[in-house]
């Protein structure tokens, strides 16, 4: 490539192997960070918090299910997205094209998203196995209770996406170029960045997507546009916000290992295509 820029890793590589740096990266983010995805989604409820990693790590099969496909989902389809608006060229992308590649990317993969966590979020609310919940929300409310919180989730998985396979590595970069900071501070400081940003945005879509999925017998939140009237009537605007900074915690965090994995292990993983 002329001026010896390179291609960024997702680009490079091929569904599958993207496939597989997405999994990778989506299972050690989650087993490092479910603690703070329990305390998110029970301050978003109204629950109360514990310290007993029992609770903590409550879903955490689902949740890594959940990360894993999610992730193993969007590195391809965000890859795919990339070449396509490169019309396959080895260039790297500009700001632009990375931010909305992530963001088509992630509201695909919303499809996949609102089930798994629905599922997830009934384990953290009443214990039981990853079978046993998927059995009693089958069985007493049906297959299209799975998708309570679809379009929420995918907005959100969106915006996350573009956070951190397009805002993060934008905003490490013109620190990098533009303000002389080292790369390993600056890719952080991206990561922190789009953290902020993404989670600040998907927050409101997010705590109506939990509590929707945390009241499958709709006692208090129903629809979409109901859930949200009721969120408002109950704390007014910042009532969506409950749970942000819980959020935008595991948010910053997230978003730097998983640019780090993307970024260590394509080459440990696949390193015919970065012999370069």
């Amino acid at each position: 490539m002329g001026g010896g820029e390179k291609a960024d890793a997702l680009q490079r590589l091929s569904p599958v192997e993207n496939t597989c740096l997405g999994v990778a990266a989506g299972t050690i983010e989650v087993l490092l960070l479910q603690p703070m995805l329990y305390c998110k989604n029970a301050t978003q409820q109204s629950l109360p918090l514990t310290l007993d990693p029992r609770v903590l790590y409550r879903g955490v099969a689902m949740s890594i299910l959940n990360m894993s496909i999610l992730s193993g989902v969007q590195f391809p389809i965000t890859g795919a997205v990339s070449k396509a608006v490169t019309g396959g060229a080895d260039r790297p992308m500009s700001p632009v094209e990375k931010v909305s590649s992530g963001f088509l990317g992630g509201a695909i993969s919303g499809f996949l998203c609102a089930p798994m966590e629905l599922i997830m979020i009934q384990q953290q609310r009443q214990g039981g196995s990853l079978i046993f919940q998927a059995r009693r929300v089958l069985g007493e409310f049906g297959s299209t209770t799975l998708f309570r919180g679809l379009f929420a989730s995918c907005g959100r998985e969106g915006l996350f996406t573009a956070g951190y396979l397009g805002i993060g590595p934008v905003f490490a970069e013109k620190l990098e170029t533009s303000h002389g900071v080292q790369k390993p501070l600056a890719k952080f400081l991206g990561a922190a960045g789009a953290g902020m940003i993404a989670a600040t945005l998907s927050h409101p879509l997010d705590t109506v997507k939990t509590c929707m999925q945390g009241d499958i017998v709709q006692a208090t939140y129903g629809s979409m546009p109901q859930t949200a009237s009721t969120l408002m009537a109950e704390g007014g605007p910042t009532r969506f916000f409950r749970g942000w900074s819980w959020r935008t915690s595991r948010m910053i965090l997230a978003i730097f290992i998983m640019g780090q994995c993307k970024d260590q292990l394509a080459p440990v993983l696949f390193p015919r295509h970065f012999r370069d």
